[in-house]
């Protein structure tokens, strides 16, 4: 699995030809010239993937590593995952059989039902403990998140979803733009944090 490797003292070519950079891709690199010029002296390098389960390995000045996912947007949706939920089977049930009695007998799902659908998201997981950079394309807006904040909303929109009497087997996981927005500026509200906060201790603590 081949990579670009940048460092520190190559950041600067990256900014002149960046403008060249297919329009696809440019979201990435963005991320890579802003966490290089967010955080100086504490990243040595960042390696970019091509056709793999990540996008970014980054690697902090005492070699330790953080592993990143970027999320493009699309016509104003991040498609986060997609969950076969028939397939997987709990006993004589499917998951999909699980959540659609539960919210025949509720709004809410079951504690045991959540775990199983965090469970089926781990399975489809390559790599545990990524963090998720999702780029917002229409707003121009970066938000980054750990996968434990993924899955929850993940769970939620499940829920919500199938509260709402969808009969879909398969969970197609996207996930409104705006939504995520509104998040993560609740999230920054309760913490009482600034989004520099969330990406410094998420990033290099």
């Amino acid at each position: 699995m081949k990579a670009e490797v940048f460092k520190p003292g190559n950041i600067k070519k990256l900014k002149k030809d960046f403008e060249e950079i297919n329009e696809c891709d440019k979201p990435v690199y963005y991320v890579v010239i802003n966490l290089f010029d967010a955080f100086p002296g504490r990243i040595s390098a960042i390696k970019v993937y091509k056709d793999s389960d990540i996008d970014l390995k980054i690697r902090l000045g005492n070699k330790d590593y953080r592993y990143i996912k970027i999320l493009k947007s699309k016509s104003g949706m991040f498609e986060i995952m997609r969950l076969p939920l028939d397939e997987r089977k709990i006993g004589k049930n499917s998951l999909y059989d699980m959540i659609r009695r539960d919210v025949k007998s509720g709004d809410q799902l079951t504690r045991e039902t959540r775990n199983e659908i965090l469970k089926y998201i781990d399975f489809n997981r390559n790599r545990k403990k990524l963090l998720y950079i999702l780029s917002d394309s229409e707003n121009k807006n970066y938000y980054i998140m750990k996968e434990t904040t993924i899955k929850d909303i993940v769970v939620h929109d499940i829920e919500y979803m199938y509260s709402k009497d969808s009969s879909y087997r398969i969970y197609n996981g996207t996930i409104p733009a705006k939504f995520i927005g509104d998040y993560w500026t609740s999230y920054l509200k309760r913490r009482k944090k600034t989004e520099m906060d969330v990406w410094k201790s998420l990033i290099t603590q």
